[in-house]
């Protein structure tokens, strides 16, 4: 049996936390930038803002919800707010769309459309769902006509800064009008026809570019031994391209991924594959555009943790570097 004196005090201290909880007295100090997902709700979003000091407790951000004329309006998007706020201005800052902050997003090369739609619905403050919407039709995106409908390669890799209130749809759009500007600036349809390719296999064939690369030194060495083979017209044998047409990651693909039926299967069809297999940079294209001389049908990224590439014209070398590469992700854990 508890003791009445500390039976007592034990239900006041629940009624103290439940309807009297910790809270801070000002408007706060100091800057911090808090993001408030789409649907969020005060309840859940209480438990953070409490964890980064903003608030001095959960509950007390939720009471200040309760108690406000407007319980429900938190609206998605990044606020600028402060350390050591009370619950009630902490609540109202959020109510207002005045401070709503800019974010600044990267989006590396090499990313597939998957990755990028991912990225975008954890750090632009507006859902992965939002972005997935427009690429299903991706008509108000003005893609080049040579895209074929398709934003997979086409969203240009780059930094970005996502003001308040902007759309799913502005956000990509931004992307898009990006790759444009590259390919502007390169002049890419007569840049294509000088290397006898359409502006639309310069971009496939970046993509393979970027995902086979170790080092971007190396990437005009890479664009040569596609254009090598293509030549030769023998497969391109390209392990990013099964993995990417199974929708997965790795280095070296599986005998049983090897045998996959997917257009993007290297090793059974001929030439480049449908489409691009990820968003290429500029690098990369210029790699297409301006491939380095040499006879070289076979190259392995050996390390790939320095990214250093070797190229030979003779199988037996490539099975030897082949053979490299595989002790190397035996010896990493990896294979």
């Amino acid at each position: 049996m508890i003791p009445l004196g500390i039976g007592g005090s034990y239900v006041y201290s629940l009624y103290q936390n439940k309807y009297h909880p910790a809270d801070y007295s000002g408007a706060g100090t100091g800057n911090i930038v808090v993001q408030v997902t789409s649907g969020e709700t005060p309840t859940g979003l209480g438990p953070q803002l409490a964890r980064l000091g903003v608030v001095a407790s959960s509950r007390a951000f939720v009471l200040a919800a309760e108690h406000s004329s407007n319980p429900n309006g938190l609206l998605p998007g990044f606020y600028g707010m402060h350390l050591r706020m009370k619950a009630s201005l902490a609540y109202a800052l959020l109510l207002n769309p005045k401070n709503l902050v800019q974010v600044t997003i990267t989006i590396p090369e090499g990313w597939r459309l998957s990755q990028i739609v991912a990225y975008l619905g954890a750090k632009s403050g507006l859902p992965a769902s939002a972005y997935q919407a427009i690429l299903n039709n991706p008509a108000q995106l003005h893609l080049p006509a040579y895209a074929n409908g398709k934003p997979e390669g086409y969203l240009f890799p780059a930094t970005y800064e996502v003001v308040p209130h902007e759309s799913a749809v502005g956000v990509l759009s931004g992307m898009v009008q990006r790759f444009d500007q590259e390919a502007a600036q390169l002049n890419l349809p007569t840049a294509a026809k000088q290397v006898h390719l359409s502006e639309s296999q310069v971009i496939v064939m970046a993509s393979l570019v970027e995902a086979e690369g170790g080092r971007t030194s190396d990437y005009a060495k890479i664009a040569r031994v596609i254009y090598n083979r293509l030549a030769q017209h023998i497969p391109l044998e390209l392990d990013s391209t099964v993995l990417y047409g199974l929708n997965t990651y790795g280095i070296i693909a599986s005998d049983q991924q090897l045998t996959s039926s997917s257009p993007y299967n290297t090793y059974k069809h001929q030439g480049l594959t449908p489409g691009p297999i990820d968003s290429p940079g500029a690098a990369a294209i210029q790699a297409v555009l301006n491939p380095a001389p040499g006879n070289w049908i076979y190259f392995v990224t050996v390390n790939p943790k320095t990214g250093e590439t070797l190229f030979t014209a003779s199988q037996t070398q490539f099975e030897q570097y082949r053979a490299e590469l595989q002790q190397y992700l035996q010896q990493h854990g990896q294979g």
